[in-house]
């Protein structure tokens, strides 16, 4: 039952990011965010998935399923694409253009939602297995989750408040529960075989290095000069530094 209300803890933690992201209405805070998670993904790759699947690829054969599920990975956003707003990074001031920076804005947003909805899935069967075993490391991870989950609130939720006319509540819920689901799955399956999880990992891991770089990375770079991306570029690293520690 604590594993399961620590879960729960992890999924609310988004809960902080969202109602930031409601109480400071400004461009700042669109530009902050986005900084923001691009650095918290790379932030995710680099102390969670990347390491894990190093441990796991222990000859040639697993690095080339692993290289090919991060491939799928990315195809699967490439593909998504066809189901979201058209969007560009460059943009001219006039309506139009505005117009289609929101677009832009909730594709980010979107591909984001669902990047973090599989890792959120991994991550609580992964969270199941460390917590079963020490509730002690139980509670230190999901600190480290939760304050990974934060910044990620406020990004996705800026984004998505752009679209009006799509169903957030559904989303930020489904978010929220994502990792619960996952740890279910981890009381129901237990340890999973050696492909299945590096070819779940690879895939979650190519939907966010498509979503960390291709995205977030580019959007930030276009707007670098725009008052609130160099905060949330430096406010990412500090947080990043703290998940090292």
């Amino acid at each position: 039952m604590h594993i399961i209300c620590l879960s729960l803890l992890m999924g609310l933690s988004f809960l902080i990011g969202f109602f930031l992201s409601k109480t400071i209405k400004n461009k700042f805070m669109t530009y902050f965010s986005t900084g923001l998670a691009f650095i918290i993904l790379l932030a995710v790759l680099f102390t969670d998935i990347i390491p894990e699947l190093y441990e796991l690829t222990s000859n040639y054969y697993l690095l080339l399923s692993c290289i090919c599920g991060e491939t799928v990975g990315m195809l699967v956003l490439v593909l998504l694409d066809l189901f979201v707003p058209h969007h560009h990074h460059l943009h001219k001031h006039n309506d139009d253009a505005k117009h289609a920076h929101k677009d832009h804005l909730y594709h980010i947003g979107f591909l984001t939602y669902v990047s973090v909805i599989m890792h959120n899935i991994l991550e609580g069967m992964a969270f199941y297995l460390v917590a079963k075993g020490s509730v002690k490391a139980g509670i230190l991870m999901a600190g480290g989750i939760a304050l990974h989950n934060i910044p990620l609130g406020i990004e996705i939720a800026y984004f998505f408040k752009r679209n009006k006319n799509s169903n957030n509540m559904f989303k930020y819920l489904t978010l929220i529960l994502s990792g619960t689901l996952g740890t279910f799955i981890g009381m129901i399956v237990g340890d999973l075989s050696l492909i299945v999880n590096i070819a779940v990992l690879s895939i979650t891991c190519g939907m966010i290095m498509y979503t960390s770089i291709l995205e977030l990375g580019v959007e930030s770079f276009n707007n670098i000069k725009e008052k609130g991306v160099i905060e949330g570029l430096l406010v990412g690293a500090i947080i990043f530094a703290l998940l090292l520690m």
